[in-house]
This record gives structure tokens, sequence and C-alpha cells, in this order.
């Protein structure tokens, strides 16, 4: 999910777990090599780490792209872009390892392992998506970076969109939500695509969600500040009764679904 700097090390640590299989064992099947990448959207900040990702260079890898705000063809051009000169240098391997395509608004797409990922609706500026994804037992995990709930917008078209959200999200166990900014900064940045992270708790409340993760933390937050506005949802939640967990994202967290 979306390919900002730390996709560098996810790759480095996929070809690890590659070169450490055993030898002589019996050759990885197609599924096991395939990686689906899915773009939230296209801003800069989600696609930086695209070209240090390994496995776009391995002759075995198949990675499969899609991206919840453009079109087959915009991705295309993005990649031709950004995975180039003079950006940067040139990759001819991509015309066997990376396959680029749409990514479907109104299904669940299938990625194998009997997984899907669902593509929901993100209010963002130049569009963004949520994403769902889903295992035999039912939503696994949510992923939505750069969404602007903007619950002081009671706009019939907001509401309907943030009642559609919830249903679309009900019931996943970990929630991955912007919280971008903290309830007493939004008048100063209304429209600008992100939510806080009250906002953030209310709407794991109201989709029952198990845990929640603020993530997409202002880069002038101090470490301490986001520490209180943990503390701070956390109060929230109680109050309202609810027994959702809340942390805050941090680089190189592990977690189990």
């Amino acid at each position: 999910m979306d390919a900002g700097s730390g996709i560098r090390a996810l790759g480095a640590q996929i070809v690890k777990e590659r070169e450490a299989a055993p030898a002589g064992g019996p050759p990885n099947s197609a599924a096991e090599e395939l990686i689906h990448l899915f773009l939230t959207h296209q801003h800069f900040d989600h696609i930086v780490g695209l070209p240090h990702f390994q496995p776009l260079r391995l002759e075995k890898s198949r990675v499969v792209l899609r991206c919840g705000n453009a079109t087959r063809a915009e991705l295309q051009e993005m990649v031709r872009l950004v995975l180039a000169p003079p950006l940067f240098v040139a990759m001819p391997m991509l015309a066997n390892t990376l396959s680029i395509e749409s990514c479907d608004a109104n299904a669940p797409m299938h990625i194998g392992g009997g997984c899907t990922v669902t593509r929901i609706e993100a209010r963002h500026n130049g569009g963004a998506a949520i994403f769902r994804v889903d295992d035999a037992h039912g939503p696994a995990i949510a992923f939505a970076p750069d969404n602007e709930l903007s619950y002081a917008n009671r706009a019939a078209d907001v509401v309907e969109w943030r009642t559609r959200t919830v249903s679309a999200l009900r019931d996943v166990p970990v929630l991955l939500h912007d919280a971008m900014y903290a309830d007493k900064e939004l008048a100063r940045y209304a429209g600008w695509g992100h939510s806080s992270a009250e906002e953030a708790t209310q709407l794991a409340i109201e989709c029952n969600a198990q845990r929640l993760l603020l993530f997409h933390h202002h880069p002038d937050r101090t470490d301490t500040e986001v520490d209180d506005l943990v503390w701070a949802c956390r109060s929230l939640a109680h109050r309202a009764g609810s027994k959702l967990q809340i942390d805050a994202a941090y680089e190189g967290m592990t977690l189990v679904v």
C-alpha cells in the first residue's frame, strides 16, 4: 500500500527472504512471485520510493501496480515520468517486471491467497482512495492515509459520503487513518484533504474497528505531541464507551492481524 520512502526497506526485506529460501527446494509458484502494489493516489510523498523498490529490478519479480485515483493510461504516464531519465536512471527491465493495471472501483480485486482489495472513495485534493483488504475471514485491515472526514461539514453530499465510508469499513479489525491535524487546527486547514486525530477516532468508533493507528502525522509534530494526541484520542474513545485500541503508527511497526 503506497510507495513512500519506506518501500525501499520493504523491497530489501522481500529480496532477503527470497535469498534465504532453502536451496534445492520447490520453485516458487507464480502467485508467490507476484507483488501487488496499490497506490492510494499519485501525490509525490506516496510515490517517491517507487524507483528504489528493489523487486522492480529483479528478473524473477512480477509487480502489479494499481492506483486509486488514476486510469491505467494515467498511471502508465506517471511511471514513464518517475522511473526514467532525467528523474531516475533508465530501467529497461520494467518491461518484464512491472504490470500496470486499472483499479476497479466497483468490485473487489482478487490478489491471490483468498485475499481481495476493495477501493473506497476518499476525500482528498485531486482524488484518492481508501483500500480495505479482506481475507477468508472477512475484513482484515483498511488503509486511509489521505482523507478529509470534515465532521463539521453537514452538507448532504459529505454526510452521505461519510455514511458510505462507515458502511464500507464496518468491523474492520485494524484501521490506519489520516491524523494530520488536531481538532483545534482544523479551521485553518479546511479543504486541505486531511483529518484530525480526533476525527479518525470518531470514524473508527462508528465503524466498530478494533484498533486504530493514527497515521500521516504532521511533519512538524514532535514525538511528545504525537503521544499527547494518542492519549487525547484514547480519552475520547473511553468517554464514548468504546473498547477501541489507539496507537500512533511509526516507522518499522509490525502488526499481526
